[in-house]
């Protein structure tokens, strides 16, 4: 009786390891990692072409941006804190809403034009001085963010509230984490899928909520190495004014995200994303509203990013 019983559990014990050995293969873990001392150079490029229609009228805006920033990881202290610090190296922007043109090159920063949009130039000139500082604790999640400079107290005050949320401390220690959590920290197999819901913030209040779902699409060769691919796709958007200095609020927005893709390449031997790539496009109706009266718009709006290790 006893003998039987230990042969079944054996049995039992057996097929429950052969099940977990078959879910097992083929999973991979893809950890993030800091390399304390290290520095690097990332180049950020981004596209962004807007249509809205607000009671009739069209606002089109279209603008360019690249960026190259340099990384610097420190060393963690006695409680395992580790801070990164960021500083733009060069940044050029091309502006161009309703017919208004504006240009802004690191390399000449006061080469000014004519434009209303000269407002932003104090606010890019303040960006090149800055260097910002994210804290990590012993987990590795972002728990501050410092700067060696008021950035937002030395700009105008007719600019200081179209920045504000952009420039907030909690909003780029949210940033960083998301950066890091759009990578699944438990085992994956190709085919499997997480989800996630991160926050686009346009200045003077205006903020998008993505809600995104990445693939584990197993491995690629680029260059003669391997790289984790990662696949991504928006599932969903929504809309707010959060604290807006614009004259209207808003009513309603119904937004949909009819096209998307993403593509992260992850490099588990250094444990960091070495190169992505991100294409969203969004439309639908919103209704602002002034004074007490409804303004209907109509938005569609496309956003390019990509991203990549210099070095």
């Amino acid at each position: 009786m006893l003998q039987s019983t230990l042969s079944k559990a054996l049995l039992l014990s057996s097929l429950a390891l052969g099940a977990m050995a078959v879910a097992c293969q083929g999973q991979v873990t893809l950890k993030h990692k800091f390399h304390e001392g290290s520095s690097q150079v990332m180049e950020t490029t981004g596209r962004i072409e807007q249509s809205l229609t607000i009671n009739g009228m069209a606002i089109d805006t279209a603008s360019d941006t690249r960026a190259t920033t340099k990384i610097s990881v420190g060393t963690r202290d006695v409680e395992g804190k580790l801070r990164v610090q960021e500083k733009t190296e060069s940044l050029q922007i091309s502006m161009d809403v309703m017919g208004m043109k504006y240009e802004f090159d690191s390399a000449n920063p006061d080469n000014k034009a004519g434009s209303p949009l000269e407002v932003l130039r104090d606010v890019h000139k303040a960006l090149m001085r800055r260097t910002t500082t994210i804290v990590f604790d012993k987990s590795d999640k972002a728990v501050a963010v410092e700067s060696d400079e008021d950035t937002l107290g030395t700009l105008p005050v007719e600019v200081q509230s179209l920045v504000k949320s952009q420039l907030d401390p909690e909003h780029l220690k949210t940033e960083a984490n998301n950066a890091i959590d759009q990578i699944k920290r438990d085992p994956v197999k190709k085919g499997d899928t997480w989800q996630r819901v991160t926050s686009t913030n346009f200045g003077a209040g205006q903020i998008m909520d993505f809600k995104t779902e990445y693939t584990y699409d197993g491995t690629v060769e680029k260059d003669g190495k391997a790289f984790d691919k990662i696949t991504s796709k928006n599932l969903s958007v929504t809309f707010a004014l959060d604290n807006s200095p614009l004259p209207f609020s808003l009513k309603s927005a119904d937004l949909k995200s009819p096209e998307s893709e993403g593509v992260i390449l992850f490099d588990r031997e250094q444990g960091q994303v070495i190169e992505s790539t991100s294409k969203v496009r969004v439309t639908g109706e919103i209704i602002f509203s002034l004074n007490g009266k409804d303004l209907p718009a109509t938005l569609d709006l496309k956003i390019q990013t990509a991203t990549a290790v210099k070095n």
